[in-house]
């Protein structure tokens, strides 16, 4: 059965503010660009929409909050939104206060679901990132994570995971990079179950640009953003189509993604 899903990345309501480029009036340069993002949802009707984190600059600003659910609500009942953490929402350090405060807005963030045989699983990237102030965060999601796929992989066509910060940029056992991807002592762990139930791909957010390699036959996909775009990817969203036997993807700037989507 194949199909298609459109993922979306940092949103971030407040970054163009945050570096000198708004108005100053209140109002967002993310939103024209997040209500074209939804707009091309609303044409296109994907299986379900995925945006992998940071949702907004500021987690604490009841505005910028505001506005991402006001353009989110703008989207068509029958195409399901997934959100997913990134550290703009609950820090580089999450703590146990910002990630109460995250899961009184948008629920537990570690969860899955189903679309169309194929399985989905959301992670809190930033706990893999830095998880010194909730070490059993981190001890929880491992579980979770193994557990999951035990139960669901198998009958899965495909399985994917939806993080913010990418696993590695190079290779798998690349060394540390700051904060751009997963430290190697708590990348190894994750990758071992995602090869052990043989996990078709991994798709991030987090650098607002573009980035492409694998782990064997998993894909590792860093995709632009949404919102403000420092580099040479403009902004926009990426088309997710899922075959029986394959996947493929493709990254379009905002004015640019097709009338439809062909499978």
């Amino acid at each position: 059965m194949s199909f298609f899903f459109i993922q979306l990345s940092d949103p971030q309501f407040g970054l163009f503010e945050s570096h000198g480029l708004a108005p100053g009036d209140g109002t967002f340069p993310e939103t024209p660009l997040y209500e074209k993002a939804i707009a091309s949802a609303n044409r296109l009707k994907p299986a379900f929409v995925v945006v992998t984190g940071d949702l907004v600059q500021d987690s604490n600003d009841p505005v910028q909050h505001a506005e991402l659910m006001r353009i989110t609500g703008q989207l068509r009942e029958d195409v399901p939104i997934y959100f997913t953490t990134g550290n703009c929402d609950v820090g580089n350090t999450p703590t146990r206060e910002s990630l109460r405060i995250y899961r009184e807005k948008f629920g537990y963030e570690n969860y899955s679901f189903d679309a169309e045989g194929s399985h989905f699983v959301a992670l809190n990237s930033s706990v893999c990132l830095d998880p010194s102030e909730v070490p059993d965060e981190w001890d929880s999601l491992l579980e979770f994570l193994g557990q999951d796929l035990e139960r669901n992989a198998a009958d899965a066509t495909h399985s994917v995971i939806f993080m913010h910060h990418p696993l590695f940029s190079d290779a798998p056992d690349q060394p540390d990079d700051g904060n751009k991807i997963i430290p190697r002592a708590l990348r190894m762990p994750l990758l071992e179950v995602l090869r052990k139930h043989g996990v078709s791909g991994a798709f991030a957010g987090h650098w607002h640009s573009n980035n492409y390699t694998s782990d064997g036959d998993m894909l590792m996909i860093t995709s632009g953003p949404v919102g403000y775009p420092p580099q040479d990817d403009p902004s926009g969203l990426r088309i997710v189509k899922v075959y029986d036997d394959r996947i493929e993807h493709q990254y379009y700037g905002m004015d640019d993604v097709p009338e439809s989507v062909t499978l």
